[in-house]
């Protein structure tokens, strides 16, 4: 158990972590992936949704006669 723990910090210590500036950077990068991906997923269930409706009430008649 020692050994484990012991081999642990050994590896923590060789981990480089990054800055301050770096983590702002990343985080940000997040926030504008998601937001444009939010944008993307809204536009297409837009006309996805718009699609279908639009086509269901032009094949509409057809089908009831």
């Amino acid at each position: 158990m020692f050994k484990f723990i012991g081999s642990v910090i050994k590896e923590m210590k060789l981990t480089t972590w990054p800055t301050r500036k770096q983590s702002v950077i990343d985080f940000f990068m997040v926030i504008e992936y998601t937001v444009f991906f939010l944008i993307f997923l809204m536009i297409f269930d837009w006309v996805t949704q718009n699609g279908i409706t639009s086509a269901v009430q032009y094949l509409l008649p057809f089908v009831r006669n």
